[in-house]
């Protein structure tokens, strides 16, 4: 019997539509505070509902580590596999997904001069800003496609520290880093509890934290939303916070911290952020927000933000099935870039 075709946007003129299968199939209090979320405009939660049905585009990183932008990208021409140009970003491609699986046969991928890497976790790096010279912790860091970038950006001439919990993870990352060139110390340990000798030495913390997922919630891998419950959410977003709180003692005066979740619902995001102003937000070394790059889309609207949350720190992205390739091929998302007050700022 021959395989079926994946979903298209065909599909949405069904007598089934994606978003009723997305809204049968994930959990029904997700679907529910996701509809709630995004009551005040139209359409946006069944978008968001359908992304979860159809087969999206991927995205792939030129690791400039490794080669140059325009050789890679030659190389990959001559196999039809260069895809689309991202607005945002030189070194970022969209490949659909039958050229990302033929992608992993090739010589440019065994060389880590490619890697396929979320949209939505470059830009978090983006928001970092990493710069040649730095001292910047990676606080969960692991599978380490984002340390990677991170090093890439800086040119590879930074002190990187990559922190995660998990030995096992800690070792698939230490293969994946050698392979795409990156020198990094790694540190195996509870991100929330990070040696004392570390604290108000870096200059930039990344904190990719643990979360729920929900951007990564597909129909078609029930394991994607198989643990997400009410419950589940609110243990995250104590952990989050936790993390939140010992990025902001990490970061020296003047430092920036991003946050991000792979997550959409506010408990993981606004108000994990909303918390850390109103412990962390006064004084003379307190932290503020801190506006992003211009070159981040603005994505989806903020939820129910308190009126001090600047949003020109915040971003909430997610994919758009009918838009173009880089729409498509963005995953649910949220980030903050914070900075921490006093000292010689980094810019």
């Amino acid at each position: 019997m021959p395989c079926p075709d994946p979903p298209s946007h065909a599909d949405a003129a069904g007598p089934e539509n994606v978003e009723t299968r997305a809204g049968e199939a994930l959990p029904s209090d997700y679907v529910a505070r996701l509809r709630a979320d995004f009551e005040g405009h139209p359409g946006l939660a069944d978008r968001l509902l359908a992304a979860t049905v159809l087969e999206a585009p991927r995205g792939l990183r030129i690791n400039t580590l490794r080669g140059t932008v325009d050789d890679t990208l030659a190389e990959l021409a001559d196999d039809d596999l260069a895809g689309d140009p991202v607005p945002w970003a030189t070194w970022a491609r969209v490949i659909d997904p039958a050229a990302a699986r033929r992608i992993t046969e090739t010589d440019a991928w065994r060389e880590g001069r490619v890697v396929l890497q979320s949209l939505s976790s470059m830009l978090a790096v983006i928001a970092l800003g990493p710069k040649p010279g730095e001292r910047i912790l990676d606080l969960c860091a692991a599978p380490g496609g984002k340390s990677a970038l991170i090093a890439a950006l800086a040119d590879g001439t930074l002190d990187l520290l990559a922190n995660d919990r998990s030995r096992r993870r800690c070792l698939r990352m230490r293969a994946l880093l050698d392979t795409l060139g990156v020198t990094a110390r790694i540190r195996t340990g509870p991100g929330e509890r990070l040696p004392a000798r570390e604290l108000g030495t870096f200059d930039r913390v990344l904190v990719d934290a643990p979360c729920s997922g929900e951007g990564r919630f597909r129909v078609d891998n029930p394991q994607s939303h198989a643990t997400w419950s009410k419950k589940a959410v609110r243990r995250l977003a104590s952990l989050q916070k936790s993390l939140l709180h010992t990025a902001i003692a990490a970061v020296r005066p003047g430092g920036v911290i991003v946050y991000s979740t792979c997550t959409l619902g506010r408990e993981e995001n606004e108000a994990v952020v909303a918390r850390a102003l109103q412990r962390f937000g006064d004084g003379p070394t307190g932290i503020e927000l801190d506006a992003v790059p211009t070159s981040i889309p603005e994505g989806l609207p903020l939820l129910r933000a308190a009126a001090d949350l600047d949003a020109t720190a915040m971003r909430r992205l997610g994919p758009d099935p009918a838009g173009d390739q880089t729409l498509a091929a963005i995953e649910g998302f949220f980030l903050v870039r914070l900075r921490r007050r006093g000292g010689e700022p980094v810019v």
